[in-house]
């Protein structure tokens, strides 16, 4: 519980520290990003650092077992960041068990048991990218703050918005309907 929690208040505090002008212009995007962006590329490296430290904690261990209860604590984890509505955690979690060199280990995954595997995929079908993050945006909207987001599925809504809506009407006006999305 408690490394959830501390994952979940990390999580928060990178999260917190985006000022909102780097949202604007995909900052994110640019060659420059990391002086456009700074705290949104704080973010995405915390994430990554995330994933890799429990692919790294996994793999650490020689021995089957030892893997399979490490693959079974860190799902556990993530269920718990589930309920504290810590949605970047679970998918930090979950993207480090799906990759290769974890995902690989059929014998690891043999040993774990069937109920982790199920949680694991109630997991992963909350945060799947699949139908522009759809369970995931549904689960927000129905949580109850505080939560933590996936900071990516925003940013590829503004992306979206950014490029799929022009800045002006054909009458040469702003277009006003684009700055409220």
């Amino acid at each position: 519980m408690e490394l959830a929690e501390q994952i979940t208040l990390l999580d928060h505090i990178v999260f917190r520290s985006i000022p909102y002008e780097e949202f604007l212009g995909q900052g994110w995007m640019k060659l420059d990003k990391n002086e456009r962006t700074p705290y949104i590329m704080k973010t995405s490296q915390h994430f990554n650092d995330m994933s890799n430290l429990v692919a790294s904690q996994i793999m650490n261990y020689a021995d089957v077992s030892s893997r399979a209860n490490a693959v079974e604590k860190w799902v556990a984890v993530a269920d718990i960041c589930r309920c504290l509505h810590n949605y970047n955690g679970v998918l930090e979690i979950t993207s480090a068990l799906n990759r290769s060199a974890i995902y690989r280990l059929k014998k690891t995954w043999a040993k774990v048991s069937k109920q982790t595997k199920a949680l694991m995929d109630k997991l992963q079908k909350t945060v799947s990218s699949e139908g522009r993050f759809k369970n995931l945006r549904e689960t927000l909207k129905n949580c109850n703050p505080p939560a933590v987001p996936y900071l990516g599925m925003y940013l590829t809504d503004l992306a979206f918005i950014e490029e799929g809506t022009p800045n002006f009407t054909e009458e040469g006006l702003v277009n006003f309907s684009k700055m409220r999305m």
